[in-house]
């Protein structure tokens, strides 16, 4: 999935949480990219609330991530998704691989079947076969 024509950038929680925090590599990688299309998984999203809800009263930070909130587009995830899930965990298992958690699989078979980049540090997603990532 595109939007205009132009390539959708899918955020990780981890990279949202570091940017939140000020991280060189997550500013500098979210400069190169403020400008295209953001979206955000429905599991990333659950996530995040999660975290904010619960563990962070840092009100800057809560107000920095629902300015950030408003640009994101959220990716569901449905059947076309739950069915790349199981595809992407049956050729981990063939592989032999370690497997991922339930929601990498979950955000990453978002990110695939919507032809998304995920921005992420997490280097299990690299298991992930055609998953287009940037690492930051």
């Amino acid at each position: 999935m595109t939007l205009q024509g132009n390539t959708i950038y899918c955020l990780d929680a981890n990279f949202i949480i570091d940017l939140l925090n000020g991280m060189d590599n997550a500013i500098l990688v979210y400069e190169e990219i403020k400008n295209a299309p953001l979206a955000i998984t429905a599991i990333t999203s659950v996530a995040l609330f999660e975290i904010l809800r619960g563990k962070e009263q840092d009100q800057d930070k809560i107000r920095a991530f629902s300015e950030l909130r408003r640009k994101l587009e959220v990716l569901p995830f449905g059947e076309r998704e739950a069915e790349e899930a199981s595809e992407i965990e049956k050729k981990i298992d063939q592989n032999r691989l370690p497997k991922l958690g339930i929601d990498d699989l979950l955000i990453g078979a978002t990110a695939k079947t919507n032809e998304a980049i995920l921005v992420s540090n997490d280097s299990h997603f690299q298991r992930i076969d055609g998953l287009q990532l940037k690492n930051y």
